[in-house]
This record gives C-alpha cells, sequence and structure tokens, in this order.
C-alpha cells in the first residue's frame, strides 16, 4: 500500500495521526479476524453469460452468495466491459480460439483469496483454481472446471492431472459441468473407459460426489465435490438462470474463514465546521512563514498546518469495506418478478404447473431485467454531455477483473530469465 496524498480509491480523503493522508487497515489477530460462519454459495452452467449477467447481479443482491461458480460463460475479450459485479472479486478464464466454453469465479470482497495453480494459465483445460484463507493454515482451494462433451483423452488426463495437485490441499471444494451422464452415482460406476478413469481419480484423492438431483434433464451432469464431506452442507437446486438447461446448485460451506475487514478512515464533512477551519487558516502570517523556504520546505509547512487545523475541526470516522452493491438499475419490481420465478420453479418441480407457464413468468422477468438496466444505461448515455461523471463511473465499474497472470520466471534459449509476454524482459529495451 502506497502512502501520499490525495484521495483513496473510493473517492475520500484518507488520513492518519502521523500527519500522512492514506488508507489504513484495522484487523483484530493479524491480518484478519477470524470467524465461523456458513458461506453461502451458488454454481451455475450458464450455456452464455452475454443475456444472463443482469439476473445475476439481481440475484446476488437479493441472495447475498458469497460464492459463485459459472460454467460455460461462452465471454472473450470483447466481453471485459461487461463482466464485473460489484462488491465481488471476479477470477476467469476465457476459452482460446474458438466460441463457447469458459470458466469464472465471483468471491465476495473482503474474503482473503488468491489464485492458484498459475502453471496452468496457458492449459487448454477450462479450470480456475482460488485460494480462501481461512482458519486453517493451509486455507481452501475452490475450484471451477468445464469438461466439454467431445473433450479427448489428452485433455482428460491434463484435468485429472489438475485435480490430483490440488487435492494435496486439505480442504478443497471444486464445481463444474464433467459431462458424464453414464454415470452411476449410487453405485459409483460406469460404462465409458474416460467416465472410470474419472471416477478412479475421484476415489484416489478421497473426492466426495454431494448432488444427487439431475442438474440437465434426467442427468447429473454438474457436480460439487470436495475432500471433507463436512465442508458442504445443504445442496438443492433453486431454479435456473434466465431458463438455461442447466439448473441452479445452491450449498452452503461451513468453514472458519479469515475475513479482511477494510475499515478505512476518511473525513466526515458532514460534521465539519468549515468556518473554524478558514478561521485558523487565515491567522497564520504566510508571507512572513514561507519566506525563504524552498518548495519541498514549504510545501511541508503547508501541509504540517493544514491537518493540524483538519484535526481540530473535521471529525473523523470509519469506512467500512463495502459489500454487494445494489445494481443503479434495480428496481423493486424486478426483485418481486425474480421471486415469482423462483416460486413457479418450484411448483413446476413439484407438478403444480405446466413447463409453459414456467417459461412465460422466465420470458417476462428476463424482458423486465433487460428493459430497466436499458433505460438506465440509455439515460446515462443521452445525460453524458451533462453529467460525464457518472457516465465514465459506470464504464470504468465494469473493468475492474483478475485475469490469470503466468509465472514471471520461465526459460529461454536454456537459460532463467524474468519472462514478459513470452520472451525475456531484456530484449523489450
Amino acid at each position: 500500500m502506497l502512502e501520499g496524498e490525495g484521495n483513496d480509491r473510493h473517492g475520500h480523503f484518507t488520513f492518519n495521526s502521523t500527519e500522512e493522508m492514506k488508507t489504513e487497515r484495522v484487523h483484530q489477530g493479524g491480518t484478519g479476524q477470524t470467524k465461523v460462519r456458513g458461506f453461502k454459495c451458488i454454481y451455475t452452467n450458464a450455456r452464455s453469460m452475454g443475456n444472463k449477467k443482469e439476473e445475476l447481479e439481481l440475484l446476488l443482491q437479493t441472495e447475498g452468495y458469497d460464492i459463485v461458480g459459472i460454467t460455460e460463460t461462452w465471454w472473450d475479450d470483447s466481453h471485459d466491459w461487461n463482466v464485473v459485479v460489484e462488491g465481488y472479486e471476479l477470477f476467469k478464464k476465457n476459452r482460446k480460439g474458438r466460441r463457447g466454453g469458459g470458466v469464472a469465479l465471483y468471491v465476495r470482497q473482503g474474503l482473503d483469496c488468491q489464485e492458484v495453480l498459475q502453471s496452468v494459465v496457458d492449459s487448454p483445460v477450462e479450470s480456475i483454481w482460488v485460494k480462501i484463507s481461512g482458519q486453517w493454515t493451509k486455507g481452501m482451494v475452490v475450484g471451477v472446471c468445464y469438461r466439454p462433451p467431445d473433450q479427448g483423452e489428452e485433455l482428460d488426463a491434463a484435468l485429472l492431472e489438475q485435480i490430483n495437485r490440488v487435492s494435496r490441499h486439505q480442504n478443497v471444494i471444486i464445481m463444474g459441468d464433467f459431462n458424464f451422464p453414464d454415470v452411476c452415482w449410487e453405485t459409483s460406476s460406469a460404462k465409458r473407459q474416460d467416465s472410470c478413469n474419472f471416477l478412479t481419480c475421484l476415489a484416489d484423492n478421497f473426492l466426495s460426489q454431494m448432488v444427487e438431483e439431475p442438474t440437465r434433464g434426467s442427468a447429473i451432469l454438474d457436480l460439487i465435490l470436495t475432500n471433507k464431506e463436512e465442508l458442504v452442507d445443504g445442496v438443492k437446486v433453486v431454479g435456473t438462470l434466465r431458463g438455461s438447461d442447466h439448473v441452479l446448485l445452491q450449498f452452503q460451506l461451513l468453514w472458519g474463514t479469515k475475513e479482511v475487514r477494510n475499515q478505512t478512515c476518511t473525513l466526515d464533512f458532514r460534521r465539519a465546521d468549515f468556518n473554524q477551519l478558514r478561521g485558523l487558516m487565515s491567522v497564520i502570517p504566510w508571507a512572513r512563514m514561507l519566506e525563504g523556504k524552498g518548495a519541498s520546505e514549504g510545501w511541508s509547512f503547508l501541509k504540517r498546518e493544514l491537518l493540524e487545523a483538519q484535526a481540530l475541526t473535521i471529525p473523523a470516522r470509519q469506512k467500512h469495506s463495502k459489500g454487494s452493491k445494489k445494481p443503479l438499475w434495480m428496481k423493486r419490481d424486478l426483485q418481486k418478478k425474480l421471486r415469482e420465478k423462483k416460486e413457479m420453479y418450484r411448483k413446476w418441480r413439484e407438478g403444480q404447473t405446466s413447463k409453459e407457464e414456467y417459461m412465460k413468468v422466465t420470458r417476462s422477468c428476463r424482458s423486465a431485467i433487460r428493459e430497466a438496466k436499458a433505460q438506465y444505461e440509455l439515460g446515462l448515455a443521452t445525460g453524458a454531455r451533462y453529467n460525464r461523471k457518472n457516465f465514465y463511473r459506470y464504464v470504468r465499474s465494469k473493468r475492474k477483473i483478475k485475469e490469470a497472470i503466468g509465472p514471471l520466471l520461465g526459460i529461454f534459449r536454456g537459460r532463467s530469465h524474468f519472462i514478459l509476454w513470452g520472451l525475456p524482459l531484456g530484449m523489450w529495451f
């Protein structure tokens, strides 16, 4: 964290008692406050997030999920402007070279998380692995994987090798669509050789499969795997994401985490006494006090006097880190429509209504969400001439993502070098 004068990333002036304007983090017990709680998680195969992003934002706001896994995002570089959900860190890996595929993991801001297995960044296997630090020294690794139904033996072997490596951790959760419709999970048996190899990998790593209901048609394609069954509780189907042919799987992670709570010290301008501040600054004989001082010495004097007056006239307050923030286009009637869709899905599953009625409610919900967002963005665009600040703030908020970063140290022509975009660092200068 850099120290210096200015604003923090939320636009608030920050300071502390050492006369430096900076952001502070206050923790209990070192780097975070250890707290045992159940994390609310959800996973689905989206089959393209292009027309489902708005409903996902609404779902996260209304349900308050902590961890969200998605397969088949169908994202590419052209989607980077519209993949962020405010209040969440995003880890993603897009399919390279052809359409479809891709995986993503949203983790609520405030959880101490970082991507692991950086050596698989350039692998064509569609997977992402993130470590969430917690009460145990080695933390928990959460993975999201997508295995296409036509995947060959070589990529299957690479995926199983990744699972083998990750399973060395004490606490592992893997969610994804593995496309093994022939597996019977009650007997742990399968007909095809690739399915048998997968079951052998799970058995060798003591991984349990926690999903019991069909996730697409009559097959269990989407799985939740863990090496500690006591970590996962309450796995259930809670609907679909905008009419996708895969279900939404909701579950709880019963695990103690190290939650980093940002408590930025900010100035409370609403309670400031600006008249007193002006009075304190006006009685200083500036011309005499700055006479003979250089730029650096003069700035130090000005800053010291300003901070002393500020401490007397502008009270401080703690600004806690933000959680999931309501989308600006979200209205109360949209939340009602989302609840109606969830209730209609339950009735359809229980045979109390037809699929046509459920799809009718789904289409109505989708249209309302798209119209609400389109109207909000249209208002931003037409008003950009008079309010550019709001327009560009909205655009910038869509680009805060975490891309997979490859290893910085590699071998080039038989020697070890720092690598940048595939070439030794020295060759760029």
